[in-house]
């Protein structure tokens, strides 16, 4: 046996040996974890905590010292963790499917593959059924860093009793997919309207002449094309894969970076941590400076505003929904102080949750 052979087989035994303990470790762990899901089944206590995820990634974030990165490190966390959930209570969680679609991205980057994911031909139909309770959660897209609100979300917190449980950012990057590679002869591009329109000026350039036909998501797209063999596809990888179809083109959309913010829906609202979020929603009366006193509350008391987003009220013309985002919790005597303000100065107040900000685990 040459020097190196010996060298490496001592090198893979110390890994056989290293494996051993630490499968030991991950099951002495989940054995810790179902002791903590039977006190917390005992108690009334929700299955999944955003506020406890979030310390655990932020713990092994900092005790990650090399080589693995420790966004590698997160990723292994996150399959323990869904893993753990599932022997708890096997979570079902709605999505805008079908399977492949961004959302369904989202989704698995949150909770991991232990869980049931669920699609859902609409977003309001994700909030209908977690209102129903025959979901425990649903994953919805909110806003998108280029193309901005996402406007059935906004309008089914005004139409449910649903609240934000917590928050994640996904990077978007679409690629052209389907079975025709000779772009001069494409005749249809399908896709979602939002994602259509970040790849305008590529789909310019490029497929001049196609006619875009909209869908109810990227995912439904890459599953048109492969039942119809008719066109190309807007959509992730990822619905390449799993619909069979070819990559024609990657990042096709017309800004890098492109990042989508989703939310996680339910019935539950997390705890405090150090770090954390609250979402409202207001109307005001329609007369001079009632928009600017809201806002001045906020300035006054020096919390900072994340988001301001408006939706007309249906009912009555020119007249508007506030959605506002800004750091803090609900539990923390300032912000509570200053819910208590703002809501004396609103026709219609209503607190959409407080939760863990996503902070620097962007996926």
């Amino acid at each position: 046996m040459s020097n190196a052979e010996e060298e490496l087989k001592k090198l893979r035994s110390g890994i056989d040996s290293l494996d051993t303990e630490i499968i030991n470790l991950i099951q002495k762990r989940a054995g810790f974890a179902q002791e903590i899901g039977r006190v917390k089944k005992e108690s009334g206590g929700p299955i999944y905590r955003p506020d406890r995820e979030k310390d655990v990634y932020e713990k092994v974030t900092q005790l990650s010292k090399g080589p693995l990165p420790a966004s590698v490190i997160r990723a292994i966390y996150r399959e323990m963790m869904s893993g753990t959930i599932a022997l708890e209570h096997p979570l079902k969680i709605g999505f805008l499917g079908p399977e492949g679609s961004f959302s369904h991205s989202a989704l698995r980057s949150k909770f991991g593959t232990s869980i049931e994911a669920v699609p859902q031909t609409s977003i309001p139909d994700v909030f209908r059924m977690v209102e129903e309770e025959k979901l425990d959660y649903g994953v919805v897209p909110v806003e998108n860093s280029t193309e901005g609100q996402v406007s059935s979300t906004l309008d089914m917190f005004l139409e449910t009793d649903l609240v934000v449980y917590s928050e994640l950012y996904q990077r978007i990057s679409f690629s052209l997919l389907g079975f025709e590679t000779d772009l001069a002869s494409v005749k249809r591009i399908y896709g979602i309207r939002i994602g259509n329109e970040q790849c305008r000026n590529w789909i310019s350039a490029n497929l001049p002449n196609a006619e875009v036909v909209d869908t109810s998501s990227t995912a439904m797209a890459a599953k048109l094309v492969s039942e119809r063999k008719d066109g190309l596809a807007i959509a992730s990888k990822i619905a390449g894969e799993i619909y069979n179809l070819s990559v024609i083109a990657e990042g096709i959309e017309d800004y890098s970076g492109n990042t989508t913010r989703f939310l996680v829906i339910g019935k539950t609202e997390s705890p405090q941590t150090k770090e954390d979020k609250t979402s409202i929603v207001f109307s005001i009366p329609n007369q001079t400076g009632s928009l600017f006193q809201i806002l001045k509350t906020f300035h006054d008391a020096s919390v900072n505003l994340t988001k301001i987003e408006s939706r007309p009220l249906k009912r009555n013309l020119w007249e508007y929904h506030f959605f506002i985002d800004f750091i803090g919790h609900k539990a923390d005597p300032k912000i509570k102080s200053l819910l208590e303000t703002v809501k004396s100065q609103c026709t219609v107040f209503k607190l959409l949750g407080s939760y863990p900000t996503a902070g620097s685990f962007l996926t």
